[in-house]
């Protein structure tokens, strides 16, 4: 009883079940996560709570089939008018001789969404092509702050540059305050690639400690183009390519 009552104060949902996936106990919790009401609940089988669960989505059965408990991560579940995100675990246990599974449910619905916001926001910051006139573009680089921030660059920026028939691209160093042999590396990948699809690619804007930091790790970009400012960049694009149409 006293466990029980323990699990009906716990802001998670929980829910346990016998291996005939009869429901034996739900506490307020999951009541409330799911819009369901208690007393039509236990006593209920789990199939029948929920027909339309994908296969990969069915955790108890995965976790009474194959006698093991489940930390399963990043469930998506569709139920009722909700779309949600949920962390679920499970642990077996034998109560009075028989085989129950006694399942934890967090809903990740609010942290995912804002999860992804948070992985936008750094996309549009991290790859901002930005059209100078048709053709030419601009790429201010940020500071990389994460990891993903790496893979964003080598990754969208090509597939940005090619989406909008970009030829030219000047890439503003501006907002870097310093560099390292990572940087320099991601540097030169990003603009083998862009180089492999066509695009000329300048360099603008180097502050001078950046400058420094360049020799002194002994970082070459052979055949590279640089202008002290974007102005400089975009007045060179205008004079020595085709004659381009501003939007």
């Amino acid at each position: 009883m006293l466990l029980r009552n323990a699990m009906d104060l716990l802001d998670e949902g929980v829910l346990i079940s016998n291996e005939e996936y009869t429901i034996t106990y739900v506490n307020p919790a999951y009541v409330k996560m799911f819009q369901l009401e208690e007393e039509r609940i236990v006593g209920e089988k789990l199939n029948h709570l929920y027909p339309d669960v994908a296969p990969e989505n069915r955790v108890l059965s995965k976790s009474i089939q194959e006698k093991k408990d489940i930390d399963s991560e990043g469930v998506e579940f569709q139920w009722k008018d909700m779309d949600m995100v949920l962390h679920i675990y499970t642990k077996r246990f034998i109560h009075e001789g028989e085989n129950f599974v006694l399942i934890r449910i967090f809903n990740m619905t609010e942290q995912s969404k804002r999860e992804k916001e948070l992985i936008h926001m750094i996309e549009e910051m991290t790859a901002n092509i930005v059209t100078i006139a048709k053709g030419y573009a601009l790429l201010p680089l940020q500071p990389i702050l994460r990891e993903e921030q790496r893979h964003i660059l080598l990754e969208r920026v090509p597939v940005l540059c090619q989406e909008q028939n970009v030829s030219r691209l000047a890439i503003q160093f501006s907002g870097i305050t310093s560099i390292d042999e990572e940087w320099a590396v991601l540097l030169k990948n990003l603009m083998m690639s862009l180089k492999l699809l066509g695009i000329e690619v300048v360099l603008a804007g180097m502050r001078p400690q950046v400058v420094m930091q360049f020799a002194e790790n002994h970082i070459q970009l052979d055949g590279v183009r640089t202008f002290m400012n974007v102005q400089q960049a975009t007045k060179y694009f205008l004079e020595t390519g085709l004659k381009p149409t501003f939007k």
